[in-house]
């Protein structure tokens, strides 16, 4: 959109240019070249005056030819230059309401100021408008203040309301300028959080097992050889869901069998066994009639809660309710607190992108310690199948 604001600007510029050129060659004719009018004795016979006259009268169609040339690149100064020298004719032999080209200078340099000018640009044009053609009547006595005042709303008038136009206009672009960065943040977001739910999960998983295996290493090889190959399956499984990631952000939509979902929530329960915990799952309702959106939220906020689980209390007995009644999903994850805790060691991102999930949703989130002890996460994700549909991204990275 800017770029073809550029190509208008540009030929706005050429065409006033080019209409500054036209009037000075027709100025200059009428000036060297004496018109009809002018020897029938309706005007000043141009031929009869002084060389020094001449010169002024071509100062000043120049300065004319200008102020129509820079009425939109500069309309301020264009406005003051063509009141400058319509002025500064008026105690010329030639009087500027006879030659064409001082008039028209005039108003094609006023209407100019008032619809691409600043905000000073009206009151500009109004009295390098009014004066100058205020002075002209005085010199030649005349008082046609009725013709001044409708030739001048009628160049004005249509002028402000270009103005207006444009104002809209730039108001729509900076309006779209602003939901496009805010889009733009809304997806840098959705890509963090995915990539924080698929590493950090991965990772604290990854690590508890070759703890363990290390541990039990001399003591207990198989024991420590099922532990590295769970560090292995999950390794593959974070691969995978990287490069599932990758094809969205190219632009490849994901199919839906292979987007995350609440129906396929073991690799995540056997990260916390593995870890020697304890998950009991109870779900209540249909998982299959939950929106896509909704479900692929409802899982990476299970994720994070059984990673935060596993993380900070190795060990530790995990209750997952999964609820859905009428138009909501409802989670609820408790651990006793018996494990050995390590709570502080994690940034608080996690509870972070929970919470930002929940919110595109118009949802509510609690989290906390509880009084006897341990910890829990409850979210609530309000849904309906039209707006769910409208909040997933491709491939479900929302």
């Amino acid at each position: 959109m800017s770029a073809a604001l550029d190509v208008r600007a540009r030929w706005r510029t050429a065409a006033t240019a080019l209409a500054g050129t036209a009037l000075l060659a027709f100025g200059l004719a009428e000036l060297y070249i004496p018109l009809a009018g002018y020897v029938e004795g309706e005007g000043p016979d141009l031929a009869a005056l002084p060389e020094g006259w001449l010169a002024v009268l071509t100062v000043l169609l120049v300065g004319y030819g200008l102020a129509v040339a820079g009425c939109t690149s500069y309309p301020r100064a264009a406005a003051v230059l063509a009141g400058a020298c319509f002025t500064a004719q008026c105690f010329t032999p030639v009087l500027p309401e006879w030659p064409v080209v001082p008039l028209l200078a005039l108003l094609a340099a006023t209407f100019g100021c008032v619809a691409v000018g600043d905000r000073a640009a009206p009151a500009i044009a109004a009295l390098s408008y009014f004066v100058p053609l205020g002075i002209e009547n005085a010199v030649a006595g005349d008082s046609d203040w009725v013709f001044i005042l409708f030739v001048g709303l009628a160049v004005l008038g249509p002028g402000y309301a270009v103005r207006m136009r444009r104002a809209q206009a730039a108001r729509l672009v900076a309006l779209a300028a602003e939901r496009e960065a805010a889009a733009r943040s809304d997806e840098r977001l959705r890509v963090a959080r995915e990539l924080h739910d698929i590493v950090s999960h991965g990772v604290s998983v990854m690590v508890l097992q070759a703890g363990a295996a290390q541990a039990v290493l001399d003591s207990d090889a198989g024991q420590a050889r099922a532990s590295l190959d769970a560090v292995q399956d999950v390794g593959r499984e974070v691969v995978t869901e990287l490069r599932r990631l990758l094809l969205v952000l190219r632009g490849a939509e994901a199919a839906p069998e292979g987007l995350p979902s609440l129906r396929r929530i073991d690799p995540l329960t056997a990260g916390v066994r593995l870890a020697g915990g304890q998950v009991d799952v109870t779900v209540t309702g249909d998982l299959g009639t939950i929106p896509a959106a909704a479900d692929v939220s409802g899982y990476r906020i299970l994720q994070e809660a059984l990673t935060n689980a596993a993380r900070h209390a190795p060990g530790v007995a995990v209750r997952v309710a999964i609820e859905v009644a009428g138009d909501a999903l409802r989670l609820h994850v408790v651990n006793d607190g018996t494990g050995s805790a390590r709570r502080g060691a994690g940034t608080g991102h996690g509870l972070t992108g929970i919470r930002e999930r929940v919110e595109l949703f118009g949802g509510t989130v609690g989290a906390g310690p509880r009084r006897q002890g341990g910890f829990e996460v409850r979210v609530e994700l309000p849904f309906d199948a039209a707006a769910s549909a409208a909040l997933a991204p491709a491939g479900g990275t929302g």
